[in-house]
């Protein structure tokens, strides 16, 4: 789960907003570890922000898994990162094996 703290809503907004090459890494990276464990919810993210005292964490249902790695496959076509392309691709064809 990747940490991320925002001093504003608009910071967060720029962020997510964005296609961000680290919230694409960061997506990847906890389904990966959910699908090693074998979960059904992949955790992604916990959100703070500055001057709020309340934590908010950001998951993945197994279901939404395929769907949300061929866009991370996309976003790394576009900055033309072939080794996490191809890993991403072998982790979506083993989740579609897992899934079904």
């Amino acid at each position: 789960m990747k940490k991320m703290h925002f001093q504003n809503t608009d910071e967060f907004e720029r962020v997510f907003k964005n296609t961000d090459i680290e919230i694409t890494e960061a997506m990847v990276n906890g389904i990966q570890e959910a699908f090693s464990f074998q979960k059904k919810t992949a955790d992604l993210f916990e959100i703070s922000f500055e001057d709020v005292d309340i934590i908010y964490e950001i998951s993945l249902p197994s279901t939404q898994w395929e769907i949300a790695l061929e866009s991370c496959l996309d976003q790394f076509h576009n900055y033309e990162m072939s080794d996490q392309a191809i890993d991403t691709y072998l982790l979506q064809k083993d989740i579609r094996k897992w899934l079904s």
